[in-house]
């Protein structure tokens, strides 16, 4: 559930920010270590940590961002690169605010690479976009042969508590997933402007049945890409399949990438809590499938 907070708008603000985060991270000593690290405020890098015993190699890194979201004119860019060998786990301290914006727009560029034997799994906490927001938000996703990436982005409708569902100016994305070679082998893109075209329409987040559009069609958009070879890639979905329709309060639709060079998943529900729900049993089941060891709850507050 979204915070009732009162925050200020961007033009209380004097100016802009160009957060970066850049992050290398390669296997040394049985362990995945953080090796090097280059940010700019206003994005912060925790050192990593190793809370999972289940995977004790398996490094743990938090951004954070002491503004706790983006204003009009910020850019926001971070880099993550998974050496031979490693395994990580990078996430966000908490939610994204997309602060109000009356003129302009936030941008976010993230590019993920991971080499081969290599395993990422990048799962930022949800995007809240408040009234007015305007985001555009760029993803680049390298992995190669024999690497592994899992990667979801989770859009709620905004600050629903606050009478803010859809109340946004526009929210754009672009997405591009790059194998062997550097290789184009799949790109997405999509924009939710709401005063242009309803998100909750045919062909966008879906028709509104009885009970979202009592509740005002408040649906929260979940994506999710796990990049990987082929003969892992049908198991992966063959799994996803077979327990993904049994979630209450969500729809969920899961497919091969273009030359089985991984799975796709979209999920959608009237409640931000539903869907983060089936994306973590999502993440579950693709991760027994990926390294043999489902996930594990991680505390973060």
């Amino acid at each position: 559930m979204q915070s009732a907070t009162l925050q200020p708008t961007a033009e209380t603000l004097s100016g802009s920010a160009h957060g970066l985060a850049e992050l290398l991270l390669e296997h040394r000593d049985g362990r995945t270590r953080l090796t090097h690290t280059r940010t700019r405020p206003p994005l912060l890098v925790q050192r990593a940590l190793y809370p999972d015993d289940s995977v004790p190699d398996l490094a743990h890194v938090f951004l954070s961002n002491p503004t706790g979201g983006l204003f009009a004119g910020d850019r926001q860019n971070v880099m993550v690169e998974v050496g031979r060998g490693a395994r990580a786990h990078v996430t966000t301290q908490s939610a994204t605010k997309i602060y109000t914006m009356e003129h302009g727009k936030a941008e976010q560029r993230v590019a993920l690479s991971v080499a081969a034997g290599g395993y990422l799994e990048y799962l930022p906490d949800p995007l809240i976009p408040f009234r007015d927001a305007n985001l555009e938000q760029d993803f680049s996703i390298t992995v190669e042969p024999d690497g592994t990436l899992l990667w979801w982005d989770v859009i709620t409708p905004g600050r629903v508590a606050m009478g803010e569902a859809f109340q946004y100016r526009g929210i754009h994305s672009r997405l591009a997933v790059y194998r062997a070679g550097n290789r184009p082998v799949y790109r997405e893109a999509f924009d939710l402007c709401p005063s242009v075209a309803r998100p909750t329409g045919i062909g966008l987040l879906g028709r509104m049945d009885d009970d979202s559009r009592q509740d005002g069609g408040k649906l929260t958009l979940g994506s999710m890409l796990i990049v990987c070879d082929g003969h892992i890639a049908r198991r992966v979905l063959d799994s996803l399949r077979e327990v993904l329709q049994n979630f209450a309060n969500t729809q969920a639709g899961a497919s091969l990438l273009p030359d089985g060079n991984g799975v796709g998943l979209k999920v959608v529900g009237a409640d931000c809590s539903a869907v983060q729900s089936t994306m973590v049993r999502a993440w579950s089941i693709a991760r027994q499938e990926l390294i043999g060891i489902p996930s594990t709850f991680t505390r973060k507050y």
